[in-house]
């Protein structure tokens, strides 16, 4: 089994079995279309009482913008019944991820975004309208208040709301990386990586972890990439053939950006106060 170490972000990603039928669709029946991304309940099925005044949602909209420029919009279909997330640039689209309803022994288990068309009896209720929407700039999440309705015996329908974080969107400041089953690594290229307008390369370090972790131990894992600057979106991927750490140990993944000869790599508390990394730490990156 591998380890990974959360230096900018570094994480497992695991498969999740689908919800049964008969039981409310959740974040284990999204289905992702793009790479890195993952589905965690914010607000779980059953903690939302009060669904058709909630002050954290009023007068919401199905519509946010992420770091990248993108505009991020859920889209409902009723042919198949079906809730669709979309990314638009203004010259393409990318369908991101989707729930898709399926029979269940009573009819449907299905989900829509919340909407004014009177689900859970909200008839009349000013304050409910439009989608329950919104981007987490700072930790590159998008919100989405979710109704999962079951039908149920009698021929009765179960509704109940919840709200999902559609999480891996490229955050403010950082780099993304993501650690798969896959002998790699991938992060989408941020706007302002590590602060800076841009980034000219990026070089990536491995290294054993300790209490503390110690950057001096750092090697180079893929150095001065990609070979032209990399534009906003840019999803990267480095390759690692390092075999598994052994049994009790681990290691951890650092991607440095560098602009224009200045590089970061994260920041770091002392006493306190918070500043970045000493870049002096890191090893040369010499690529092969």
């Amino acid at each position: 089994m591998r380890y990974a170490a959360a230096i900018l972000v570094a994480f497992a990603c695991t498969g999740a079995f689908a919800s049964e039928p008969g039981s409310h669709m959740d974040c284990s029946d999204m289905v992702f279309h793009v790479p890195g991304l993952s589905c965690q309940p914010f607000i779980p099925i059953g903690v939302i009482q009060d669904t058709c005044n909630d002050e954290r949602w009023w007068h919401g909209s199905n519509l946010a913008t992420d770091n990248l420029g993108g505009l991020l919009y859920v889209k409902r279909l009723n042919d198949p019944s079906r809730i669709e997330i979309r990314r638009n640039t203004g010259s393409s689209e990318e369908l991101l991820a989707s729930i898709t309803a399926r029979a269940n022994p009573y009819g449907w288990d299905g989900v829509k975004p919340r909407t004014t068309d009177g689900q859970l009896g909200c008839v009349g209720y000013p304050n409910f309208v439009n989608a329950g929407t919104q981007f987490d700039a700072a930790n590159g999440r998008l919100l989405i208040w979710i109704v999962s309705e079951s039908n149920t015996a009698g021929g009765f329908i179960d509704a109940k709301a919840w709200v999902a974080s559609i999480e891996g969107f490229a955050t403010t400041f950082e780099i993304l990386q993501s650690f798969t089953p896959q002998p790699s690594l991938g992060f989408s290229v941020p706007y302002m990586p590590e602060g800076m307008p841009a980034a000219d390369h990026f070089d990536t370090y491995t290294g054993p972890l300790t209490k503390p972790i110690d950057f001096a131990q750092a090697q180079p894992l893929a150095c001065d990439y990609p070979a032209s600057p990399p534009a906003v979106g840019d999803y990267l991927t480095v390759a690692d053939p390092l075999p598994d750490p052994a049994p009790g140990t681990g290691r951890y993944y650092v991607t440095a950006a560098t602009y224009q000869g200045q590089t970061r790599y994260g920041r770091e508390t002392t006493a306190g106060v918070l500043s970045g990394r000493d870049p002096a730490l890191l090893p040369a990156c010499t690529p092969q």
